[in-house]
């Protein structure tokens, strides 16, 4: 039997109410949960197993940058990140070997999306760490050093970037020996003007080996009132600080015969090439003896051999001058992982070579951070409290056992082919096994900002899931 009409009506009316009442009170829910602050915490805070939450602002400046990550992974990465800000001082003295930041924590971030970047709150951007850093300076004036390569057109546009770090706003002057330039050579006086970098090129259609040699004839020919040193190196050849090799320079009489430079660091090269300057750390020669050279060129040239060791026979051959050995120049005679020469926390090297050849360390990446905390911090280790390193541009590390000698380095590279004993502890030592359990992250990429240098340094745990440590660097407010 059906209930009475205004019984009916009466029910009607009150679902229509109840439904009214929810549907409003959902509504309002949804906006006030989609319109409030975000509410992710600080990644150092959060579990590994939460996510950040997207964020539709491109215009916020503080966010994870998903298409450099994508690099990576295709679908998701641990995310962790560092703030740093160095604040100049008037009286700075060098940085400290410890920095009072912990190790962050990580928490995933997917990269199955079609966002370009993730949004992260104010205070994921505010610095863990504020140090103390050198103030701003300008390059030191090196007018009076011309920089030899031999080299090919293409090898010379490639080591541009990285001759920008110590060359460029210098005065330096770099004269590169090619081959046929063809329009290649347009392009790389191009590339220098564009990054400031005083180049001449000179083509020679000599072989490699030969055109090394023959810098000794083209430096001199080029050479000014004001030249004091001609260097010869390699195109793959880097110096992380200007101001510092030309304050060694100036520790040797330019106006004696000098020949300066570093030997290799493994027996076995010694054995087979001898005791003598290696061209990748750099040949620095002063006038007076580059001019002692100039009559025996023809008589030297025709000693058929590697460059370096050309003129090292033409310099004991036709000189009394003898191989002065700068020990913070470094050949870098190490083939596959080189990343205990690196991590070792000792005094920043004057040269590095072989860093895109017999191994790999990106030094265009490694220098960017010198625009914010100068060149003084470039492979600066700083020990975290929590037993983690931190070596600024190359790696932040942490070995499985701490090494009762501080100074030893780890023996990362492959065995030399030298059948004694201890055939690198000559030039590097003390040394140490290498720690088979290090975690390390190494330094993938770095971004140059206005204000800022943000380093991207990658574990690899397992394929597609790496995890992605970002050190920015910042100036201080």
């Amino acid at each position: 039997m059906s209930p009475p009409l205004h019984r009916r009506s009466w029910r009607q009316s009150r679902a229509s109410v109840l439904i009214f009442a929810a549907a409003f009170f959902s509504a309002g829910f949804i906006v006030f949960f989609y319109s409030r602050p975000s509410q992710v915490a600080p990644i150092s805070d959060l579990d590994s197993s939460h996510s950040l939450a997207p964020s539709l602002d491109d215009t916020n400046p503080c966010y994870v940058d998903l298409d450099r990550l994508r690099q990576y992974s295709n679908t998701t990465v641990e995310y962790a990140r560092l703030e740093i800000a160095v604040a100049p001082t008037e009286n700075f003295t060098g940085y400290t070997d410890t920095l009072g930041a912990r190790f962050p924590k990580f928490s995933t971030v997917r990269l199955d999306t079609e966002e370009h970047r993730q949004g992260l709150p104010p205070d994921r951007c505010t610095p863990s760490v504020t140090i103390e850093g050198p103030m701003p300076s300008a390059q030191p004036d090196a007018s009076h050093i011309i920089f030899g390569i031999a080299t090919s057109v293409d090898r010379l546009i490639d080591s541009l970037d990285a001759f920008a770090h110590w060359a460029a706003g210098s005065n330096a002057r770099i004269l590169a020996v090619i081959d046929s330039g063809g329009p290649g050579k347009k392009e790389a006086q191009k590339r220098a003007e564009a990054l400031g970098i005083r180049l001449t090129i000179l083509e020679e259609e000599d072989e490699r080996l030969d055109r090394y040699f023959y810098l000794i004839r083209y430096l001199y020919k080029n050479k000014d009132k004001s030249t004091q040193w001609v260097v010869m190196m390699d195109d793959d050849t880097f110096f992380p600080s200007m101001t510092r090799l030309v304050d060694r320079l100036a520790t040797y009489d330019a106006n004696k015969p000098q020949y300066i430079g570093a030997v290799t660091e493994d027996l076995q090269q010694l054995y087979s090439s001898g005791y003598m300057a290696y061209g990748g750390a750099g040949i620095f020669l002063s006038i007076p003896l580059l001019t002692e050279l100039q009559p025996w060129f023809d008589e030297c040239y025709a000693f058929k051999s590697g460059g370096d060791r050309m003129l090292s026979q033409c310099i004991y051959a036709h000189t009394n001058t003898k191989l002065s050995w700068e020990r913070d120049l470094f050949q870098l005679d190490l083939r596959g992982d080189a990343s205990g020469f690196y991590e070792a926390g000792r005094a920043q090297p004057l040269s590095v070579h072989h860093w895109k050849s017999w191994f790999q360390a990106d030094m265009v990446a490694l220098s960017k951070a010198a625009s914010i905390c100068g060149d003084e911090c470039l492979l600066h280790r700083w020990l975290l409290p929590d037993e983690w390193y931190l070596v600024n541009g190359f790696s932040v590390i942490k070995y499985s056992t701490i090494s009762d000698d501080p100074l030893a380095m780890e023996q990362t590279w492959n065995a030399s082919k030298y059948t004694g004993p201890d055939p690198f502890t000559f030039s590097l030592g003390p040394l140490r096994r290498k720690d088979e359990k290090k975690i390390s992250f190494r330094l993938k990429d770095a971004v140059q900002e206005k204000a800022r240098v943000r380093q991207i340094y990658v574990h690899e745990v397992e394929p597609e899931k790496p995890e992605v440590l970002e050190v920015v660097w910042n100036i201080a407010a």
